[in-house]
């Protein structure tokens, strides 16, 4: 029922990406900000008002 030898490959690869988990966020924060942006500037051209 359970395929073990999967799961223990997404453990191992979980594990691999700790060290790396500042590093991570610092990038998921910079392209979520971005995305925002974007999408103010896109929401302002179309007419709506700015939020301060």
């Amino acid at each position: 029922m359970y395929n073990w030898s999967v799961q223990d490959a997404i453990v191992a690869f979980v594990e691999s990406m700790k060290p790396n988990w500042p590093a991570q966020h610092d990038l998921y924060m910079s392209v979520l900000y971005a995305f925002v942006d974007m999408q103010s500037h896109l929401l302002t051209l179309l007419g709506y008002p700015p939020v301060p």
